[in-house]
């Protein structure tokens, strides 16, 4: 039920917000955990969506033609509300909407549409992953934001910081391993408000690391996903600090614990593969730039010299566990 609730907190906003919480911990069931993160996370979009739908006209989902109208009254949302639960008149798209950059207004409508139809996984990850996005939900919000997008924008992060906290109390293991992969994906693939994406990310974060503690074996488990979002570090300022979390767990926790020397092993080579790579990067660039734009290669190092401190740090905790990585990890420290 909820994407039901949803609908009604986004709407409602803070007015609902103790309600909804007081609900949250039955709403986490296995079948429902892992879908009701991306909708909380979404909840500012789910917002525009609803906002949206006021004042289009003509055929969108529904039997007639001015089902959605702009309207001050509550069956306009109780509509959307039997519809998403139902979904006996919402009429299917073929997955149409998500093919093309989102960037016109239809596009828009569609994507919006989608989320109204069945929010349960939040919006699909090649509209965050579009060039179009940030110019959609511009759009769509316009000069100013509504009251309930700023009401959206507060209660959001303090759902999903409920959410981590009952997660790691009463979720089983299996349930919270899957959920850090989503986590990681959508670390950077957030609402473009800058206070709600840091608010979001700053508890997306602090989950993760407190999972890892809690379960340090979930490290080797999750050995490609993380080594993968560690090649990420340079695409975003969310993804570097991504990547620098991601090396400290390695590091604190061992590559998962002592009794992972081999994925502690396979992690040690590809930190020692970044390590070298930067290096290499960091002196060629330097030296490209001794004439020009010397700043910014100043800059651009400095930035990878922070990264390679998170990097250094991992390796030599990994030799700390796993003795016989020692050798290699001095000549890394060396270099």
């Amino acid at each position: 039920y909820f994407p039901l609730f949803l609908k009604l907190v986004a709407w409602n906003g803070v007015m609902l917000e103790k309600p909804f919480l007081t609900l949250l911990p039955g709403l986490m069931a296995p079948g429902s955990f892992l879908p009701l993160f991306p909708a909380l996370v979404d909840l500012p979009t789910l917002v525009l969506a609803l906002e949206k739908s006021e004042w289009i006209s003509g055929s969108l989902p529904g039997n007639s033609a001015d089902f959605i109208q702009k309207s001050q009254t509550p069956e306009n949302l109780l509509q959307l509300m039997d519809e998403a639960y139902t979904g006996s008149t919402i009429e299917d798209r073929g997955g149409d909407s998500g093919d093309e950059n989102i960037g016109s207004r239809g596009d828009a409508d569609a994507l919006f549409l989608d989320l109204l139809k069945d929010e349960n996984d939040g919006l699909a990850e090649r509209h965050w992953t579009s060039q179009g996005m940030a110019a959609t939900l511009q759009a769509a919000m316009g000069s100013a934001q509504s009251e309930r997008l700023k009401q959206a924008f507060q209660v959001a992060p303090r759902l999903v910081e409920a959410y981590f906290r009952i997660a790691l109390r009463d979720v089983n293991n299996s349930l919270i391993c899957a959920l850090i992969p989503l986590i990681m994906a959508r670390n950077d693939a957030l609402f473009l408000d800058l206070k709600f994406a840091s608010e979001i990310q700053k508890r997306l974060l602090e989950f993760m690391l407190s999972a890892f503690q809690q379960s340090p074996h979930f490290i080797s488990l999750l050995k490609k996903p993380i080594m993968d979002r560690i090649g990420e570090v340079y695409d975003s300022r969310a993804k570097t600090e991504l990547a620098m979390q991601l090396c400290w767990a390695i590091g604190e926790h061992g590559g998962g614990g002592i009794s992972h020397k081999d994925v502690a092993r396979e992690l040690f080579e590809g930190l020692e593969l970044l390590l070298y790579e930067n290096l290499s990067s960091s002196r060629l660039a330097l030296n490209n730039n001794m004439v020009g734009n010397y700043g910014g290669a100043i800059l651009k190092k400095s930035g990878q010299a922070r990264f390679l401190c998170f990097v250094v740090t991992a390796i030599a905790k990994l030799a700390t566990y796993h003795r016989e990585l020692i050798p290699r990890a001095r000549v890394c420290l060396a270099k």
